[in-house]
């Protein structure tokens, strides 16, 4: 990369330190939209729906949107944390009622072993792992009285699982998506527009 001279600090931080965070934004949401498109297309697909291969994408689905909440929404945040995170709201237009804020989706795919500790020792538990065409079969297998891995409502794009205290996690899956791209969207717009680096990358193949 050819650096330009250094503009002022805005926000607290200029604007070559905000290109990297956009940079990690850009590529989180190339994740999110990969991941969203194979887990559907997982779903479609007979020979894949009931398979791994559905919480495989899942999870990376929800890893990826994690790490955008994480530049956004900080744990105790202060320093620098605190002027990154104010930095990167301002200029991607991110509010607090921004799908991408709430902690919950990140801290179960990070903190899954936390879920499975809940079960050792408790004696007489099903546990379900399964994808359901929508609401009614989760109502008919009485999936509340039971303990979740990992329950997708196919029709809603509802993940339902376990907080860390064992009550239920309902998580829609479009609103996330959707505000996911659209951060990685004005991500890439900024670095397009107001980024003060030119960019060089390496020639792809022929």
């Amino acid at each position: 990369m050819i650096i330009k001279s250094r503009d002022p600090v805005e926000n607290g931080m200029d604007g070559h330190e905000l290109t990297w965070y956009m940079h990690e934004l850009m590529m989180h949401g190339l994740g999110v939209s990969r991941d969203f498109e194979q887990l559907q297309a997982a779903l479609a697909d007979p020979e894949t729906r009931q398979t791994r291969i559905v919480w495989f994408h899942l999870t990376g689905f929800l890893s990826h949107a994690a790490m955008i909440s994480k530049y956004l929404s900080p744990i105790n945040p202060s320093g620098v944390k605190q002027v990154r995170m104010n930095a990167l709201r301002s200029k991607l237009s991110v509010d607090d009622s921004s799908d991408i804020l709430p902690r919950n989706a990140r801290d179960n795919v990070e903190h899954f072993d936390e879920r499975i500790d809940n079960w050792v020792g408790q004696e007489g538990q099903t546990i379900l792992e399964i994808v359901l065409d929508d609401r009614s079969g989760y109502q008919y297998l009485r999936a509340d009285q039971k303990r979740l891995k990992r329950v997708l409502l196919e029709k809603e794009m509802i993940f339902i699982s376990e907080n860390r205290d064992g009550s239920k996690l309902e998580l829609r899956l479009h609103p996330l998506a959707d505000e996911s791209l659209r951060i990685a969207d004005e991500a890439e717009k900024w670095v397009t527009n107001e980024s003060p680096y030119h960019f060089i990358y390496p020639q792809r193949g022929s």
